[in-house]
């Protein structure tokens, strides 16, 4: 068998790649695993990690704590991250969720600015999380979409944009550690919802700082499958929100 079919094929699936008018490209990267994501963080995914050219929304209050959180293994794997339009972010916070701080990256820049930044920074960037600052038309949408998959990166927008893949909608924060005012904040936990994982329970941070699982509660073997492994018992260290 000639192998021009077999080439004329993958020649077709890169141009498919670079086409705005494609709805997803996950079925054309499927030869291209998903970044990683830190093992409590993986039943979030429809792969078990960052979708790779591919838009993925994260809503809601936790929004920022959790995308930072999905990308800690990435940086230690030496993927570089970078996050636009956040302002001045806690480092010690973004420390404790296990980034490696010399592969991330935190850019201030005016918000009628952050599409032409972003779309500039897609060209260099293994990931990279936005906060809008505007709504940008479908044509400026469908080109950087384009940008996205020619890159096979990961954008994380933190609010609703049309033409996202995955979706995850952070709900339900509630931090313990403090009672009748004294005390400081130890845990927080949050419901996850999932645009094709359904609903997860995290502890977004636990005690250790980092995204885990909260520990089973009695009877609950057959509730629905949650994400991340608290850790009674040991030291409790600082907590930091970078919300």
């Amino acid at each position: 068998m000639s192998a021009d079919p077999v080439h004329a094929i993958s020649a077709l699936t890169e141009q498919l790649t670079r086409l705005p008018g494609i709805r997803t490209a996950s079925e054309l990267f499927a030869g291209h695993p998903p970044y990683a994501v830190d093992a409590p963080l993986r039943p979030l995914f429809q792969r078990g990690g960052l979708p790779r050219g591919e838009i993925l929304a994260i809503t809601g209050e936790h929004s920022f704590s959790l995308a930072l959180a999905a990308c800690a293994a990435a940086t230690r794997e030496q993927l570089w991250c970078a996050v636009l339009g956040m302002g001045e972010p806690a480092v010690a916070g973004i420390a404790d969720f296990g980034i490696d701080l010399s592969h991330f990256v935190n850019l201030r820049t005016p918000l009628q600015d952050w599409l032409r930044v972003t779309s500039i920074l897609v060209e260099s960037f293994d990931i990279l999380i936005v906060r809008p600052g505007f709504a940008p038309t479908p044509g400026d949408r469908q080109r950087l979409l384009a940008k996205v998959r020619e890159r096979r990166m990961t954008l994380i927008t933190l609010d609703e944009f049309p033409g996202t893949g995955e979706r995850l909608g952070v709900r339900d924060v509630r931090w313990e550690g403090t009672a009748r005012g004294a005390g400081r904040l130890e845990q927080c936990t949050v419901t996850v919802h999932g645009s094709r994982t359904g609903t997860h329970t995290l502890l977004l941070p636990a005690p250790s700082g980092r995204a885990e699982r909260p520990a089973p509660m009695p009877g609950a073997e057959h509730s629905v499958p949650a994400v991340g492994v608290a850790h009674p018992g040991g030291p409790v260290p600082r907590i930091h929100s970078v919300d």
